[in-house]
């Protein structure tokens, strides 16, 4: 079972730094602007947008943010009691520094990962513990490409998310993504459903609300430009979708996410 400890996300000016210590828990960091050095052990690395590292617990880590911009993370410190779940990085934990080709989804859900903790509801525990436990199967499953069961399968997916993560705000339509990979579109919805457990349309949907949650506390837009901004054909069709993939309407986002920024 994994035990979340603390759960957050972090705007970092220049000169942020983290001293020279072991780590009291499992560190799990997704950098989402910005860029820091995260020393573990013996092993520096240069952390950019979209790089996610693991921190096991005890190592001896160090950070820096040298440059003259800030940085922004999301940042999840947690413990673990099990035989690993299956997953490699469980069972015997090392450092491993991740580009996930599926940032959009990664950044979504440790949003979601955020909000679960700041809930702190009777199931808080048991959703951070879920969502956590995802993203570290994904650190596991990109890290080691060989022990995909079907490596054709996997790659005809990795290139319909690419392609989506480069159309998400037009309307890409089944056959337009078939035509992409030289496959049907009974094929194709076929594949992705086996290889990521779901639905093209839900994963369209997944990658357009991340980008709504970064719009909506990011920029001066109002829901209305953002849900058009995405491609969504009315807005009350984006509040669905929205609180459908997040389970709250746009709004009460908004005020969230405010209140965690004036914490």
């Amino acid at each position: 079972m994994i035990h979340p400890i603390a759960i957050y996300f972090e705007h970092c000016e220049p000169d942020w730094h983290v001293p020279h210590a072991a780590a009291h828990n499992h560190i799990l960091i997704l950098i989402t602007g910005g860029e820091i050095t995260y020393t573990v052990e013996s092993q520096s690395f240069t952390l950019k947008k979209g790089d996610l590292l693991f921190v096991p617990e005890g190592h001896i880590r160090s950070a820096l943010n040298h440059s003259k911009q800030a940085h922004d993370m999301y940042v999840a410190h947690f413990k673990y009691s099990g035989i690993g779940d299956g997953l490699p990085l469980l069972a015997e934990p090392a450092c491993q520094l991740i580009r996930p080709h599926n940032f959009d989804y990664i950044r979504q859900r440790f949003s979601s990962l955020t909000q679960y903790w700041l809930q702190k509801s009777t199931y808080t525990h048991t959703l951070c513990h879920s969502v956590l436990l995802e993203i570290i199967a994904v650190i596991n499953e990109e890290a080691n490409q060989g022990s995909i069961t079907h490596p054709k399968a996997h790659g005809i997916t990795m290139q319909l998310k690419d392609y989506i993560l480069h159309h998400y705000r037009e309307q890409i339509g089944m056959k337009e993504l078939a035509h992409h990979v030289g496959r049907t579109p009974n094929y194709i919805s076929t594949v992705f459903r086996e290889t990521t457990g779901q639905t093209i349309t839900d994963y369209i949907q997944q990658i357009r609300i991340a980008s709504a949650c970064d719009l909506l506390t990011g920029s001066q837009m109002s829901i209305g430009e953002i849900s058009d901004f995405l491609g969504f054909c009315e807005q009350s069709y984006f509040n669905k979708v929205f609180k459908k993939v997040t389970g709250t309407m746009p709004s009460a986002y908004v005020k969230e996410r405010l209140k965690v920024w004036k914490k």
